[in-house]
């Protein structure tokens, strides 16, 4: 008899991926399997009370101060259900047949500008391809590799299973991937780009950043210190770099291409890619998932505002470091 593991141990990434919802995304299908995520991802929540507040106390502060709206019951559902659609993406990615992914991408994927991406194949010297938690960012890699681009990809995986699933995958398109927990991350990005690769990595995951000593950068309106990471490996490649962003749309997906810096000038990437990043947030709220990973990253600004309106207390938040942690990603 299957029994429903202690959800308290668990994260929202290791829960979707226990056993038995593996074994759902092989055979179920996807109409079943997203409603029966979305079931699973409120009961989640429901328990884990904590996560469930910092997430609505952060989207609510980021909103009301940067678009001056405040947050509806429909906007918070609809926040939580872009979650569970990411892990949904997740799920089928990892492990549905690859044909069938392929097939199924193809009859939604738009790319837009991408004319960016063929003149870094046509010259051969690689490029950094910067993406967040934002959107269907989990149909990314295949994206672009099933129309022919040779990509590495730094990442990290929650569970052993998933790791193994997708290095099998990976190797059936020539795609590199680099575990940002293994040591020689950055030799190993690099030497990806000389072999002229698309690198694409992610720039918000703040519990991840290498902060500058010095430098700080703006966040939703708000400072903290900012990342190295970008800069690091952009200023020792000395290659173009683009943002790349899979939008989720009615009928598919776009995938918005934009240049951020030509490999010339000594500029901040970091700063260039999350202030780009930002805006895409701010319009689509909903699409974004790392809101719990902003909350602590936001914590000392998000207590102050609710001190100021006197609403509620949030001891939860408090009690994480509000400085992000230092590892590439």
């Amino acid at each position: 008899m299957y029994r429903m593991p202690n959800v308290a141990g668990l994260g929202l990434s290791q829960f979707f991926q226990l056993s038995f919802n593996v074994k759902l995304a092989r055979f179920s299908p996807f109409i079943c399997l997203r409603i029966y995520l979305y079931l699973l991802g409120f009961l989640y929540f429901s328990l884990k009370r904590t996560d469930r507040m910092k997430i609505l106390l952060c989207l609510n502060h980021v909103l009301r101060l940067n678009v001056k709206k405040q947050t509806s019951y429909l906007d918070s559902i609809k926040t939580f259900t872009g979650i569970f659609d990411h892990y949904f993406e997740k799920l089928i990615m990892a492990h549905r047949p690859l044909s069938k992914m392929i097939d199924f991408l193809r009859l939604r994927l738009h790319i837009k500008n991408k004319s960016y991406l063929d003149n870094v194949a046509k010259n051969g010297k690689g490029c950094i391809f910067v993406t967040g938690h934002f959107g269907a960012v989990e149909f990314l890699p295949l994206s672009l590799a099933m129309n022919g681009y040779k990509i590495a990809l730094i990442c990290r995986f929650k569970t052993k299973k998933l790791k193994e699933e997708l290095i099998k995958r990976a190797r059936e398109f020539d795609v590199v991937l680099i575990d940002a927990s293994e040591p020689k991350v950055a030799f190993r990005a690099l030497r990806a780009i000389k072999n002229g690769r698309i690198l694409i990595t992610e720039c918000d995951e703040f519990s991840e950043w290498r902060p500058y000593p010095d430098k700080r950068i703006s966040v939703f309106g708000h400072t903290v210190p900012q990342d190295r990471t970008l800069d690091f490996l952009y200023n020792r490649a000395k290659v173009p770099a683009f943002m790349g962003l899979m939008r989720r749309e009615k009928r598919g997906f776009t995938l918005c291409i934009e240049p951020l810096a030509d490999g010339r000038k000594d500029e901040s990437l970091a700063a260039r890619a999350w202030h780009r990043l930002e805006g895409y947030i701010l319009n689509y709220p909903q699409q974004w998932y790392q809101w719990k990973d902003a909350a602590t990253a936001l914590s000392e600004y998000i207590i102050q505002d609710n001190k100021k309106k006197d609403t509620q207390e949030v001891p939860s938040i408090s009690s994480e470091c509000p400085v992000p942690s230092a590892s590439l990603s």
